[in-house]
């Protein structure tokens, strides 16, 4: 589901600066400040109700190193060599292992197995988008997304993801594999043909097994008797607009009448649409009151609804998965019946889980459950296009959930629906005044700063002393940051001579000896700040 709707209030750095016939100065990439909508909407809520995140963090470091062998590992996967050749290459990045053989024949073996099964399709791509890795026990994944690479003259998305393992202090090659987006397709389509014809107990996404040497798979027996004694915990959240159509993802119940889902989906929500409701696996809907507590950073948000039912989920420590254990979740791929699937937990960091789980869009904001029905986290819209998902650990919950419980269902505060729309649509039409660059001038600076490539809503534009602030709106893709879409723009800037020297999931700055260009990304928002030196 696409992540939400941050309106950003962009602001004239350094106004109050002196006037001088020469000033100079540095911009501090940190100290830009960006007043989202979200804030204001959040203040509104009841401070008794708030989530303590001090030691939560949403960035996901990527290693450099892996990130250099991934691309040197896809040009030869890709490159104009035949099957023998890139064999031949590929050997030279595998693990060569003098105290595990076993690993060094299974490399050769798996090497093998994924060339001559890439080798099938005649496959063309312009650039990797971007380049995700995973530390944990026994290496690093390193998972490559290629956005409309030519397959068999057909537009797909791929992703090639390298399994690496160290090896006398360096990382080696253990297993590569790849996804192609029609197989989660089929994946989901599968899912919902078996809801549809109710079936409960689902399967799993995955081309890997993190250990060769034992069974992987869940027994029916283990989903059936999850499936029913949590089914009662879980919700769908369904957003209609003023044309009957629906968009939806999931949530589940903190307590009784209280629901769990992430604030991304909620705001997004909020703005398109018309008329949010619930309905749990029984077929019963409900309306939302409204919000109880939010946290943008954490991306969550409490909402009641309209009558004191449901269950109650048990939080888990998080601390306690290892490696491949497996979480699952109960919802619904098609907005009707629900079902059981799962994946497999890899690391943990600052709350964030990484996760061997294919999600869809109505997946998000689901509660991920352990083998006990548990629940250890809730699936976040950081997905990919592949195995890959990411999700936030529960672990911040507990202390409302105590709070919440402690209370009458009648006594725990809300603020309404239409409350937050005033605030938002207040709020929204007041920044559209902002504009100051007249359209002559803004075709000027997009030829200028090479911006035409730039396939996204220009919202906003504004110009002071040789600063121009530009701000974007991502309408495009439902899977990707708005940061990866523009992928474009920085290969031109390369070209043109301008040097990365700040790269950050949300931040990238370039200069070169006449200009500085900053490029800042809050979810569905874009910045980019120009400034002549």
């Amino acid at each position: 589901m696409k992540k939400i709707l941050f309106v950003i209030l962009l602001f004239f750095i350094y106004i109050s600066l002196p006037q001088a016939s020469e000033l100079t100065f540095e911009i501090d990439v940190d100290k830009i400040k960006i007043d989202e909508i979200s804030s204001m909407l959040i203040n509104k809520l009841d401070s008794n109700y708030n989530i303590d995140t001090d030691d939560f963090s949403k960035v996901v470091k990527s290693d450099q190193e892996i990130i250099k062998l991934s691309e040197e590992l896809i040009k030869i996967s890709l490159g104009n060599y035949n099957l023998d050749e890139k064999k031949s290459l590929l050997t030279n990045y595998m693990i060569m292992s003098d105290t595990n053989g076993f690993d060094t024949l299974n490399a050769s073996m798996f090497i093998k197995m994924y060339l001559e099964e890439l080798s099938q399709y005649k496959i063309e791509y312009n650039y990797v988008k971007i380049i995700r890795t995973v530390s944990f026990e026994e290496g690093i994944l390193a998972f490559a997304y290629l956005p409309n690479v030519k397959i068999d003259n057909e537009v797909k998305d791929l992703v090639l993801t390298f399994w690496f393992k160290e090896n006398n202090g360096e990382y080696k090659l253990y297993f590569p594999w790849y996804s192609i987006d029609t197989d989660l397709e089929e994946y989901f389509n599968k899912v919902s043909k078996n809801e549809e014809s109710g079936s409960v107990v689902g399967s799993t996404y995955k081309k890997l097994a993190l250990s060769t040497n034992k069974d992987n798979d869940v027994d029916d027996a283990l989903l059936n008797d999850l499936y029913l004694k949590n089914k009662e915990n879980s919700l769908q959240i369904t957003a209609m607009d003023k044309n009957g159509i629906g968009t939806y993802g999931s949530g589940f119940f903190i307590r009784k009448g209280i629901m769990v889902t992430t604030w991304s989906l909620f705001l997004q929500f909020l703005n398109n649409s018309n008329y949010i409701y619930v309905n749990d696996v029984n077929g019963n809907t409900y309306d939302i009151l409204g919000v109880v507590s939010a946290n943008t950073e954490y991306d969550v948000v409490v909402l009641k609804i309209s009558d004191e039912i449901g269950g109650e989920v048990k939080f888990g420590n998080t601390n306690e998965l290892n490696t491949d254990d497996k979480l699952f979740m109960i919802n619904s791929k098609n907005n009707g019946g629900f079902s059981i699937n799962y994946g497999s937990f890899i690391s943990l960091e600052n709350g964030r889980l990484k996760n061997l789980y294919a999600l869809s869009s109505s997946d998000i904001g689901g509660a991920l459950y352990n083998k006990n029905g548990v629940v250890m986290a809730f699936a976040t819209g950081d997905i990919i296009n592949s195995e890959l998902s990411y999700a936030n650990s529960t672990d911040y919950l507990i202390k409302l959930q105590n709070l919440l419980k402690a209370q009458s269902f009648d006594q725990i505060k809300y603020k309404t629906l239409e409350e937050f729309k005033n605030v938002y649509y207040k709020k929204y039409n007041n920044e559209k005044k902002y504009n100051n660059i007249s359209d002559e001038e803004l075709n000027n600076i997009k030829n200028k700063y090479y911006l035409n490539n730039i396939n996204l809503d220009l919202i906003k534009s504004s110009s002071k002393d040789n600063i121009i602030s530009l701000r974007y709106k991502n309408n495009v893709t439902n899977l990707l940051d708005t940061m990866y879409l523009i992928n474009d723009y920085y290969v031109i800037l390369d070209e043109k001579g301008f040097k990365l020297i700040r790269d950050e999931a949300d931040k990238k700055v370039f200069i070169n000896d006449k200009q500085e260009i900053i490029i800042k990304e809050t979810f569905d928002y874009l910045i980019i700040i120009i400034m002549e030196l």
